[in-house]
């Protein structure tokens, strides 16, 4: 079974199983890919949009969540840790914000760039999703980004010793690897003249799920 298989099926077990704690974190993005997760008992989820605390019972664990662990599995819903994303140098934020399963294995989010105040989304948004469960906030929020002038889309490229993580946008230069592999998904994502308009994630996470690229 591949990596994403594993998760995916990790997924499911979470969603269906009664009996057992829904949530889960992660240390670290390599721990992410191999699977390996530690159970939590209970977690607060608070926050709006992109920004959200994790909050315990335990000041301890409270303080690894915020501080060192990557991620977090809410119940069917996968959360990064933002205070480890860099972007060219520059770090997105604080707090964990949902995100998608790309390809096999990697992570993408949906964000403004690092250096431009208003990270968040509405919170309205947010909160509606969540009536219909943590999966379906992580939709809601996604799609709500995905229509605000100024999100784009990144992915996960790599950890480093640490803690700190690089992301890289789902951009032109990303784009062109699939010139030739697969060009009608690189021509549809090409039919958008003005970069700044085709680079958006108003443009490119239809296109995402459209070709099945990411899992939610």
């Amino acid at each position: 079974m591949t990596k994403r298989i594993l998760l995916l099926a990790l997924l499911c077990t979470l969603s269906f199983t009664g009996l057992k704690a829904q949530i889960y974190y992660c240390m670290s993005y390599a721990d992410y890919q191999e699977g390996q997760w530690t159970e939590l008992d209970t977690l607060k989820l608070k926050g709006r949009g992109q920004s959200h605390k994790i909050k315990t019972d335990n000041d301890s664990l409270n303080k690894v969540l915020k501080d060192e662990a990557f991620a977090v599995l809410y119940h069917d819903t996968l959360l990064v840790n933002m205070g480890h994303m860099y972007y060219k140098g520059e770090r997105f934020g604080k707090g964990y914000a949902p995100a998608y399963i790309y390809g096999d294995d990697q992570i993408c989010f949906v964000s403004r760039l690092p250096r431009e105040k208003d990270a968040s989304l509405a919170p309205a948004a947010f909160s509606m999703g969540f009536m219909f469960g943590a999966i379906g906030g992580a939709i809601m929020a996604g799609a709500y980004a995905a229509s605000v002038e100024g999100h784009y889309c990144f992915l996960v490229r790599r950890e480093y010793e640490g803690g700190r993580v690089e992301a890289r946008m789902i951009g032109d230069e990303y784009m062109q690897r699939y010139e030739q592999s697969s060009p009608e998904f690189y021509a549809e994502y090409m039919s958008v003249n003005k970069k700044k308009r085709r680079e958006q994630a108003a443009h490119v996470l239809p296109l995402l799920k459209e070709w099945q690229l990411i899992d939610y």
